[in-house]
């Protein structure tokens, strides 16, 4: 069996005018803002549609987008391609590109500022 691992991950173009726009508000670079976004997507419980996002837009190395968190990343994907019903053989790459853009445009109506992504993660914390 060969051993899972991310690719490399495109997002939409619209979601690189999104991560652009938001490291001028945060100061939060590209990478950290997706994470955010990843995990904002594999919170709600619909399956996002990989369809739906085009590839024209940034190209992200597993190593730069999760950093030392990706074996995280990889776990909690492959928990959540269990609960959809997916294999992960084939669709851990592309639902992971999809769960990045669908959640990367979910942080557009959320944060305006640093002070948002702060109040995000401590509206999270509650309800550990």
């Amino acid at each position: 069996m060969r051993r899972l691992q991310f690719s490399r991950v495109r997002t939409s173009q619209r979601c690189r005018g999104i991560l652009s726009n938001l490291k001028i508000k945060t100061g939060l670079t590209p990478n950290i803002l997706s994470r955010f976004g990843v995990c904002l997507s594999l919170k709600d419980p619909s399956i996002p549609n990989p369809e739906e996002f085009d590839e024209e837009g940034t190209e992200f190395l597993p190593i730069v987008l999760f950093g030392e968190h990706e074996k995280m990343f990889l776990a909690l994907m492959l928990d959540r391609l269990e609960k959809d019903k997916l294999d992960p053989n084939k669709d851990l790459n592309r639902m992971m590109r999809a769960h990045l853009n669908r959640g990367v445009y979910s942080l557009v109506s959320r944060v305006r500022g640093l002070s948002d992504i702060n109040e995000m993660i401590k509206a999270e914390q509650k309800f550990d």
